[in-house]
């Protein structure tokens, strides 16, 4: 198995670590871009994960009720915009596993900011296939975690949440938490003293502490901690192309070769399409010949069918769709705590878009999973949240299935 490649910003210069497949540390440096890349084996073949500053990616958890990818991707954004000290636009959300109580933990880091981490990172030799946090590197248990590393601190919640920042600030930080919520401090001796101010401040606020003393670095423990589950910030539009081995190539072969046939068998109906299109046009243009023939009268004939059963005494019952669709839609918004703002129905697409008003995101979603589930093809089409309240867009058909 190949080797891990951990680095870090440390001021203008990186650091680095070098794990073997085993996890046993095999080199380690600080130096220039250049320096890096003098060291590092020709070619370098393992995994490199880069380790972001913790002060720069908040650590946070979103509360979406909704299993489908799209819907929490919509969600996430207005779920956690009170958290944020920028505007949502500016942010890159990235999305990690859900905690014990079903919360889904969510990185946020301003979206500029990544980019200037890439842009520095392509001195190197290597290509960045994990990013992620210094904070998001500790374990995530039923403890409080806490890393000393000089001057700041790495804390890590056990519902996922978690922040780096200065090592005075630590009592301030575990103060908006509860305090019968055991906190396990690690660093090394120098770094434990440094801070017994601080955890001493915590004691007598009534944490239950426990410390460990460790021989090695922070950057060390944090890497030690790595088992590639963390919140990846190299997803959606900073998502890397993963390296493709000679297995994949065969499958990819085949994969060209089925696309070919789906190709060819495409163009068999598109050819089937266009031969009925135009049988098609020339039933219809038969249909209008007969209809004038019989009803010589009739001029500008715009709906040929209508007319048919407007002359032979029937009735259409096309109109009962929309009511059938508000019937069954609007039954569930009182229950969502949702309050329907506007209707609009498009006949020929069958289409039933309402504007509802809300007080919660998660709202719009739980009441389009209980559309879905009742038989109905929901889906959200906008959020916006203004004021205290959400204003959001649902289009509902008939004929869609549960998920």
């Amino acid at each position: 198995m190949a080797d891990t490649l951990f680095l870090r910003f440390k001021d203008d210069e990186f650091e680095w670590l070098i794990f073997d497949a085993s996890g046993r540390k095999k080199t380690e440096g600080l130096g220039a871009a250049s320096v890096l890349n003098e060291s590092l084996e020709r070619p370098f073949d393992g995994r490199v994960v880069f380790v972001a500053p913790g002060e720069d990616v908040l650590l946070t958890i979103a509360n979406i009720p909704s299993k489908q990818y799209r819907q929490i991707v919509q969600a996430v954004p207005y779920a956690i915009e009170e958290q944020l000290a920028m505007d949502v636009e500016d942010c890159f959300f990235s999305l990690g596993r859900r905690n014990a109580n079903d919360e889904i933990q969510v990185a946020v880091v301003e979206r500029s900011r990544i980019q200037d981490w890439l842009d520095r990172l392509a001195a190197l030799d290597v290509e960045i296939d994990f990013m992620t946090s210094e904070a998001n590197l500790l374990p995530c248990d039923t403890e409080i975690a806490v890393l000393l590393e000089d001057d700041r601190v790495h804390v890590r919640w056990p519902d996922g949440t978690g922040m780096s920042t200065t090592r005075i600030a630590l009592p301030l930080v575990l103060s908006v938490g509860t305090a019968d919520v055991p906190v396990k401090v690690s660093g090394t001796e120098s770094d434990i003293a440094a801070a017994g101010m601080q955890l001493g401040e915590l004691e007598a606020s009534g944490h239950a502490l426990s410390q460990r003393a460790v021989n090695e670095s922070g950057f060390h423990i944090l890497c030690c901690e790595f088992s590639g589950l963390e919140n990846n910030l190299l997803q959606g539009e900073f998502k890397v192309d993963e390296a493709v081995s000679s297995i994949q190539l065969v499958w990819r072969s085949v994969a060209v070769l089925a696309v070919i046939a789906i190709t060819l068998h495409l163009a068999t109906l598109v050819g089937q399409g266009w031969y009925l299109e135009q049988k098609s046009h020339e039933y219809e243009a038969e249909a209008d010949a007969l209809y004038a023939s019989v009803f010589p009268k009739d001029r500008n004939v715009r709906d040929l069918r209508r007319r048919w059963n407007a002359h032979l005494g029937r009735s259409e019952s096309g109109g009962n769709e929309f009511i059938s669709l508000l019937s069954a839609s609007s039954r569930g918004l009182p229950e969502a705590g949702l309050t329907l703002n506007n209707v609009n129905f498009n006949e020929s697409r069958g289409d039933l878009i309402l504007q509802v008003i809300g007080q919660r995101s998660e709202e719009l979603v739980k009441y389009t999973q209980g559309l879905t589930s009742e038989g109905l093809d929901a889906e959200i089409g906008t959020i916006n949240q203004d004021a205290g309240t959400v204003r959001g867009s649902i289009k509902i058909r008939s004929g869609g299935g549960g998920s």
